[in-house]
This record gives C-alpha cells, sequence and structure tokens, in this order.
C-alpha cells in the first residue's frame, strides 16, 4: 500500500523501538499544529485506537485535533503500511510514514497511536512513565494507554 503525504504523517510500525533512540523533550525539527488545530485524515485501520490518541490530546484543551473536512486542509495523515523489514513501534516523520499494528492488543495500539500524535504536537521522547516513552508498548504492559503527568506538562 503507498503512503499517501500531505505535510506530515503518524507512523506505528509492527515492531518496537530502541531504548537507544531516545529524544527527551520536545521536537525542534517540525510540528504539524497551525492555527490552534491538529488536523488530520483518516487512511488506517486502527480507527477505535485512532479515535482515543484523539480524545487523549483534545482533553488537555491546549489544541483542537480535528479529522479533515471538505472545508480545512489536513496538517497530518494517519496511514497504514506493512513492512516485514521496519521494525519500529511507530515513528513521526515530517514528510512520509505508515502504521502495521496487527500483532499488538488494543491497549498497545491506542498507546503507540497516542505517542505517535505527541510527536506531531512537537514532543519528543520521554522517560519510561509516559505516553511518549521511546517504546510505550513494550515498557510499561500494564501501564494505563492514556496521557501521563510527564506527557501532559510537555
Amino acid at each position: 500500500m503507498a503512503t499517501l503525504v500531505v505535510a506530515s504523517t503518524l507512523v506505528a510500525t509492527g515492531g518496537f523501538a530502541s531504548a537507544a533512540s531516545a529524544d527527551v523533550g520536545l521536537l525542534d525539527h517540525c510540528t504539524s499544529v497551525d492555527g490552534g488545530e491538529l488536523v488530520y485524515d483518516d487512511f488506517t485501520k486502527y480507527n477505535n485506537s485512532l479515535s482515543h490518541a484523539v480524545n487523549q490530546w483534545n482533553s488537555l484543551n491546549a489544541i483542537n485535533v480535528k479529522a479533515d473536512t471538505a472545508s480545512t486542509y489536513a496538517d497530518v495523515d494517519v496511514s497504514d503500511y506493512t513492512s516485514s523489514s521496519d521494525s519500529r513501534a511507530g515513528w513521526f516523520d515530517c514528510s512520509a510514514g505508515a502504521d502495521d499494528m496487527d500483532g499488538y492488543n488494543e491497549s498497545q495500539k491506542h498507546v503507540v497511536m497516542t505517542h505517535e500524535f505527541g510527536h506531531s504536537l512537537k514532543l519528543g521522547h520521554g522517560p519510561e512513565i509516559a505516553v511518549m516513552d521511546p517504546c510505550p508498548a513494550c515498557y510499561n504492559p500494564n501501564m494505563s494507554n492514556n496521557l501521563q503527568s510527564w506527557d501532559i506538562n510537555s
């Protein structure tokens, strides 16, 4: 499946990221937020996890995360992709991306999607007890898939 690119893409692939790739703090190279909102195009089959992520970030009332409509321009695409050579649990990229979480349980899907939306909001990786943990789906299997204090404060 080809990935469609608008401005940026959320990516959640079917593996686990290395803790060595941690970039704690804010990402300074890009953000998908403009005009106080983050508008996304939905090209994913993981709609329950997408809804969970949107609800988590909207609960902070800092910005409006919403689906693209005929009268808006998408800031980010949420799309599906399968690759046996990609082992990342997820990634946010300013120019391309995809997702494949078929082997994940519902909680893991929710936390990975929420994590990737965090990157689109300019958040880098956080501590182990945070949605923005470099590998939230593998380090904290009992962690709530909801935003934690570090995520909220950041």
